[in-house]
């Protein structure tokens, strides 16, 4: 059984990829056969006998551009639409992909993979937040904390007036308690129910109310603003990142952006300091029970549970125990084939983690390394800066003491040799004198001020360059984050596709088996039918007939014991 690594392929060649690994290695077909070739003599089989294929297959309608000699039947399963609670990766939001990415083209912004979005906002609600015990989880709260009945009807006011009217919305607001699963699917309970009101845009959130815009970015807003941080939810569950961002700034954004990123710190943190992190989101709803959204948390049973009941009704003749022996040894093939490529897909992406955190870790080591060679170097730098200004310093004293020494003798008459010099010595002369004495008792303070100065400029230099560096550093950390995060994705995004092809592959294989079980049971019909009227008509020589006929249809049936070589081609030629 061949498994191909879907990493080192494009999305194109991936899906070839598996879909020939699955043909050869569950199927059992050569390399110039499809299932299609399966399903197609399935079909013809049930035509042939009469069998309503309309009841056991799903009919897709023709397309356009299509002959309409094709075949319209499908045994494709039938597209699921997203939802909240199907899979993390689709969008929750109410505006199509499209539509995102037109209004980012209209603002101006396109998205890059080196800075965050709402899309991480999402993943990382898959995947929980840390709320200060180390918990990846969300649950509601025992008292709703600003979901949809905690917002006030209309802003407080000191006015009676206001008050009043405060306190009639709140009075018809419990009149309407009577109805009011039918008040908050209309609309949302912060607006008054008036014309004016009628209209605002509303905006459906995961438990089932509605919120308006105002509502909304209130919710938003009192969430961001709290000093602890927390995800803005409405009755314990958080609103995805689709609806945020439709309704909020760019100002906004970022802000919660950033507080995305002290949460995933946060968690992060948790997860090195050991611990439990919980891989699910668990979210309760009112009326719904407890729903758990986890990729790995599939049907452990591929091929429907019905199908094998069907084998097991058969009737004890030819050919049924090699019919229910296809199916069981072709359900042990598909489950084999599972575990291993999903296995493969997990070594894989172990191994792009364990390399990705490998090279951060060095790149950021490396980086680290650099800025301690730079810190190193620049400390040297004022070390001899220091030393250079202490030499300018010893240099100074020496000729301002050589030129007090001359002035001294100057003013007292004589010459430094002892001489007289014959001159007049003025007042300016002794002012000069009295200048270099007060200039030579002070030098060494301010050869120690400049020193200190300089020390000063230094620290201070030092202390910018190590914030520098720092902020390098959390630049690196925050991008090595980003290309995470986008990896986590795209590998999240790959094993939902393999489960995707998976639950399909698994319908299409009961819906098979459910008519290869019709066909079966339709020529064991005709058999009987054949053997009774023979037996009723002749005699003797008409019942050996008969059962010479009886045994050339249960060649046939025995025929289905090779369905194998029918449409699986020899097991010999696909294991060489």
């Amino acid at each position: 059984m061949q498994v191909v690594n879907p990493l080192c392929l494009t999305q194109e060649q991936t899906a070839v990829s598996r879909e020939r690994s699955y043909a050869r290695g569950v199927l059992l077909l050569k390399d110039d056969e499809t299932e299609e070739v399966l399903d197609e003599r399935v079909l013809l089989a049930a035509k042939e006998l009469g069998i309503e294929i309309m009841g056991l297959l799903s009919v897709s309608s023709p397309q356009k551009g299509k002959p309409e000699s094709t075949h319209t039947f499908s045994l494709e399963a039938p597209p699921r639409s997203p939802s909240i609670d199907s899979k993390q990766s689709q969008s929750t939001g109410f505006v199509s992909t499209f539509s995102e990415v037109s209004r980012e083209q209209r603002n101006g912004r396109r998205p890059s993979a080196a800075s965050l979005s709402f899309r991480d906002y999402d993943s990382f609600l898959s995947r929980g937040r840390s709320d200060g015990r180390h918990m990846i989880s969300f649950s509601p709260p025992s008292t709703p904390s600003k979901s949809t009945f905690s917002l006030p009807l209309y802003s407080p006011s000191p006015s009676p007036k206001k008050s009043l009217r405060h306190l009639r919305g709140l009075s018809m607001l419990k009149l309407r308690r009577t109805d009011s699963a039918a008040f908050l699917a209309g609309g949302c309970p912060h607006c008054p129910r008036d014309m004016f009101s009628r209209n605002r845009a509303q905006h459906l959130m995961p438990c089932g109310h509605r919120l308006c815009t105002p509502a909304l970015r209130e919710t938003i807003q009192a969430a961001t603003a709290c000093k602890s941080g927390g995800v803005p939810t409405c009755c314990g569950i958080p609103i995805p990142g689709a609806v945020i961002e439709h309704v909020v700034t760019q100002e906004e954004q970022d802000t919660m952006l950033g507080k995305l990123e002290q949460w995933d710190g946060a968690a992060q943190i948790a997860e090195e300091n050991g611990s439990d992190v919980q891989p699910a989101i668990t979210t309760t709803r009112p009326g719904l029970g407890s729903r758990a959204i986890s990729v790995a948390s599939k049907v452990d049973s591929v091929v429907p549970d019905h199908i094998a009941d069907l084998t097991k009704e058969l009737p004890a003749k030819p050919g049924s125990q090699v019919l229910q022996n296809e199916q069981n040894e072709l359900n042990t093939r598909f489950h084999a084939w599972i575990e291993e490529h999903r296995t493969t897909l997990q070594t894989t992406h172990e191994r792009l983690r364990t390399e990705m955190k490998s090279r951060h870790e060095a790149a950021t080591e490396a980086l680290i390394e650099h800025h301690a060679d730079a810190m190193v170097e620049a400390e040297d730098k004022q070390v001899s800066a220091e030393a250079d200004m202490r030499d300018a310093h010893a240099k100074e004293k020496r000729d301002h003491a050589t030129a007090l020494k001359h002035m001294i003798a100057y003013c007292a008459g004589t010459l430094s040799s002892g001489e007289l010099h014959n001159r007049v010595v003025t007042e300016q002369d002794q002012v000069e004198l009295t200048k270099a004495r007060w200039v030579s008792d002070t030098m060494a303070t301010k050869h120690e001020s400049a020193i200190n100065v300089l020390r000063a400029e230094q620290a201070r230099r030092l202390r910018m360059r190590g914030e520098r560096q720092e902020r390098e550093v959390q630049v690196l950390r925050q991008g090595q984050r980003r290309e995470e995060l986008e990896a986590e994705r795209g590998w999240r995004e790959q094993g939902e596709a393999f489960e995707v092809f998976v639950e399909g592959k698994g319908r299409r294989i009961g819906k098979r088996w459910e008519l290869q079980v019709a066909v079966f049971g339709k020529r064991s019909e005709v058999v009987e039918v054949v053997l009774e009227d023979e037996k009723a008509v002749g005699g003797e020589e008409d019942v050996l007939a008969g059962a010479e006929h009886v045994e050339h249809a249960e060649q046939d049936l025995t025929a289905l014991a090779k369905m194998r070589e029918m449409y699986l081609g020899a097991t010999a030629e696909v294991d060489g």
